[in-house]
């Protein structure tokens, strides 16, 4: 098989799910195969494919048009069950550990995501849904929120479609979580 004809596979057998279907589906290749992050899509814009084959392993954001700065709109993953049969729901979740800034907020999304309904794979979108389910403003820029949170030590964020919790945002959830009053 060409390589162009397999990019057209894929694009076949991608074009039918949601976005979410297609995240998942990308970050489980990228794994088995031992690609570190999704590619570019120039090369199989320069192959000949059309161009879904190449927007099909785009992930689930858009840059918006804007004159002066572009942003990044980020939509729900309606996919995600953050209400699953025998644990906390992310409102409970989230209620028991109260986050008090935006940063222990996607310390605490990441974390329940990865560890109570068991994705493996965390990505902005995800944290995003967590976010709206929960009714908690968004910040401006969520993806920057995120790395923010990783600068302090709490996520690992150097793959954007596979936030990890480190073992500091462990603990953050764990043990320091809900903050304990001063006396």
């Amino acid at each position: 098989m060409s390589e162009v004809k397999a990019i057209e596979a894929i694009d076949n057998a991608l074009s039918s799910l949601e976005k979410g279907e297609q995240t998942r589906v990308l970050a489980w290749a990228h794994m088995k195969y031992g690609t570190p992050a999704p590619l570019a899509s120039a090369p199989a814009a320069s192959s000949g494919v059309a161009p879904a084959a190449a927007s099909a392993s785009a992930p689930a954001t858009t840059k918006a048009k804007s004159s002066k700065k572009s942003k990044t709109i980020i939509s729900m993953d309606k996919t995600l069950n953050l209400s699953p049969s025998g644990k906390p729901s992310a409102v409970e979740f989230a209620s028991i550990k109260s986050p008090k800034n935006v940063m222990q907020k996607c310390v605490v999304a990441t974390y329940y995501i990865r560890e109570n309904i068991e994705i493996p794979f965390v990505t902005a979108q995800a944290v995003f849904t967590f976010f709206k389910t929960l009714s908690w403003p968004v910040p401006a820029d969520l993806k920057n929120t995120l790395q923010q949170a990783g600068t302090m030590g709490w996520l690992d964020t150097a793959d954007s479609e596979n936030i990890k919790v480190t073992s500091l945002g462990e603990n953050l959830v764990e043990h320091e979580l809900p903050a304990k009053a001063k006396s």
